[in-house]
């Protein structure tokens, strides 16, 4: 009996593990390649209870000499070198764009629970609700320090400016002025595609004029974003370096010197025909809530919140890092626009993580995480923009 029972239990984890791996392999089937979103943050896992149950299975074929046993020792050793695979070659990628991956990180157990801000304060307000930043502090004593200002995600209709609050402290222990900032969300029934970029213009002049009093150098400012935020980062250093950045506020608007963005939908068009079975209508949803419409509706408001639009040679460096298996955001537009600015006189860098999808940095310690914060901050360094 105790052995049916470790076996039925064996049975139901190497399932699980199983269909994770092979979903991570066949992204582009419907449904079952959304594994991507959940095996890849976690593959070094994967591979360490796929050993342990492949273990366990050989301690019970060696008692008891069952053919099941012996299946399922097979079935545990296909999916750890599968993982191992998966793990091998994001790791690669990533290391090879200049990262240092701590494979003992990725085993961590416990999810970090963020970082409460050093200051929270309104910049401006919009239909009678304040727009606020958050503000956290380099370590004291390290001379004027460079700022980082950061644009969360959730498709122009979600997400909070401290969704990344763990990433913001990581990088101002590393001597960075970190600030994130709200920018007003767009519903069914309002649509703010030609609102928020200036309210950005406005966060910035905010942070231009009182960057100085929490330790940071705004002449040396620098934007990151994820997804929706990662186009608005994007966007908004390029009109900024055509002098075309409007603030709602007024005020001067400082240069902006460096940007990253992680998994950006710079092709707000092509986000909107997304073709995935699962997905798609997500993408459709955000991105007819910002505009207003579908791209044959609206061409003029969709090519105005395109990132290509903004593309010039004076534009900043730029970072972006996307998960190969997006089923969100499309990889194929980002990969397109990358070109453009390279062509256009952008130093401009693409680093593509494989069967990575969207938001492959969420858990903590993941290879995705730490690829996010590194690359970051040695873009940031090698540009200028980093800690003195």
């Amino acid at each position: 009996m105790i052995r049916r029972i470790a076996l039925g239990a064996l049975t139901a984890i190497l399932a699980a593990l199983g269909v994770g791996v092979l979903g991570t392999f066949l992204s582009g089937v419907p449904v079952l390649g959304l594994a991507t979103g959940f095996v890849p943050p976690v593959i070094t896992w994967v591979v360490l209870v796929a050993v342990a149950c492949g273990l366990a299975a050989f301690a019970i074929r060696w008692r008891h000499r069952g053919r099941y046993a012996s299946v399922l020792v097979a079935v545990a050793l296909a999916i750890a070198v599968g993982g191992t695979a998966v793990t091998a070659r994001m790791v690669s990628a990533v290391e090879n764009a200049g990262a240092d991956i701590d494979i003992a990180e990725t085993l961590r157990v416990f999810t970090d629970a963020g970082s409460v801000p050093d200051a929270q304060l309104a910049y401006s307000t919009f239909d009678g609700e304040p727009l606020n930043v958050s503000v956290y502090r380099p370590p004291a004593g390290g001379g004027r320090a460079p700022v980082l200002v950061y644009i969360h995600g959730g498709g122009w209709v979600a997400g909070a400016r401290d969704a990344k609050s763990a990433d913001m402290r990581w990088f101002a222990d590393r001597g960075w002025l970190t600030i994130t900032v709200d920018y007003s969300l767009s519903s069914a029934d309002r649509h703010l595609w030609n609102v928020v970029q200036s309210q950005l213009g406005c966060a910035l002049v905010w942070v231009a004029n009182n960057a100085a009093a929490y330790g940071g150098d705004p002449t040396r400012l620098s934007l990151s974003g994820d997804s929706a935020g990662g186009n608005l980062a994007i966007n908004t250093a390029y009109l900024r370096a055509r002098d075309e950045l409007q603030s709602s506020c007024g005020g001067d608007i400082p240069a902006v010197s460096a940007v990253t963005a992680l998994y950006p939908a710079v092709d707000p068009a092509d986000f909107y025909v997304n073709s995935d079975a699962i997905l798609g209508d997500t993408s459709r949803g955000m991105a007819g809530a910002y505009t207003g419409g579908t791209p044959a509706e609206h061409p003029d408001r969709y090519a105005a919140i395109a990132s290509a639009t903004h593309l010039g040679p004076t534009a900043p460096p730029t970072l972006i890092l996307v998960g190969a298996a997006d089923h969100l955001v499309p990889v194929g537009a980002t990969h397109r626009f990358v070109d453009a600015a390279r062509r256009a006189g952008v130093d401009a860098q693409l680093v593509s993580v494989p069967y990575a999808d969207h938001v492959f940095d969420a858990r903590t310690g993941s290879i995705g995480q730490q690829a996010y914060r590194q690359l970051t901050a040695t873009w940031l360094r090698d540009h200028g923009q980093g800690p003195l």
